[in-house]
This record gives C-alpha cells, structure tokens and sequence, in this order.
C-alpha cells in the first residue's frame, strides 16, 4: 500500500512542475484563489478582506523598508499623529 501512495506522490510532484514550467501565472493563481477560498470558508468576508488588506500594507511598508525609501504619504500622516510625552514649548 506504501508503493501505491508514493507512487501517486511521485506522479503530483511531476504534474506540479511541470505546471511551474509551463504555466507559471496560472498555477500561482489558481493557489492563491484556492488559499483566498478556502480562508473565505474559514473565516468569513470581512475577516479575509482585512487579512488581506494588512498583509498587503505589511508587504507594500517591508518592500519600502527594504528598498530604503519610505512613503512621503506615510511620513506626513506620522507627522501629524501627537506625541504626548513631548511637548513643545
């Protein structure tokens, strides 16, 4: 019985690269609608829409931090939040 599944292990594993080769764009698509399904079953609409929506902003503010440029829109927002430990005078 271990031969039949490493067998069909064996064939999943050429089946997905050769996709990767071939396919690249669909098959990283079709990951990805199948992990934002599977965490809409999950978790629900709103729950995944804000997952999502801090991972993008994590990603985009790490991709800034390690580009060494960070947005000017960010800094004025920043900019504009108050400290109340210091106070100007």
């Amino acid at each position: 019985m271990s031969n039949f599944w490493r067998s069909i292990g064996d064939k999943l594993n050429i089946f997905f690269l050769w996709c990767l080769d071939n396919h690249p764009g669909k098959f990283f698509g079709f990951l990805i609608g199948f992990f934002v399904a599977l965490m809409f079953i999950l978790l629900g609409f709103w729950q995944t829409l804000l997952l999502a929506a801090l991972s993008c902003g994590g990603y985009y503010l790490g991709k800034c931090w390690d580009d060494g440029v960070w947005p000017t829109g960010l800094s004025k927002v920043i900019h504009r939040i108050p400290f109340w430990g210091k106070h100007k005078t």
